[in-house]
């Protein structure tokens, strides 16, 4: 089983990027994520690949979160707290479509 790239987008309440010029390259750099994700699943598992990117995530977020403030171990609670609520919300937005598609294959 693979993961979907997304032709159409599921319905996100948040408002991801308020600018459609920006909001397709968004989702076109998750889907090539997704892509790379499917291939290395065809031999790693998805388990692994599962835990490598949320690892990966993590790592980059880090990495971004210390060019967005000037005191990181002043502002980690905070950003931390942020990302979690930001991926909670994308991941209960993808589950609600996901079970929406197997509904739609039983």
């Amino acid at each position: 089983m693979q993961a979907h790239t997304l032709t159409k987008r599921p319905q996100d309440n948040r408002n991801i990027m308020s600018d459609n010029k920006q909001e397709t390259p968004f989702f076109e750099i998750a889907d090539q994520f997704i892509d790379l994700a499917n291939k290395l699943a065809q031999t790693e598992g998805s388990a692994n690949v599962g835990t490598a990117l949320r690892y990966a995530a993590a790592r980059y977020n880090t990495f971004e979160a210390s060019l967005s403030t000037k005191d990181l171990a002043k502002d980690e609670a905070q950003i931390i707290d942020m990302l979690c609520d930001d991926f909670r919300e994308m991941l209960k937005v993808n589950m609600q479509d996901y079970i929406q598609r197997l509904a739609k294959k039983d």
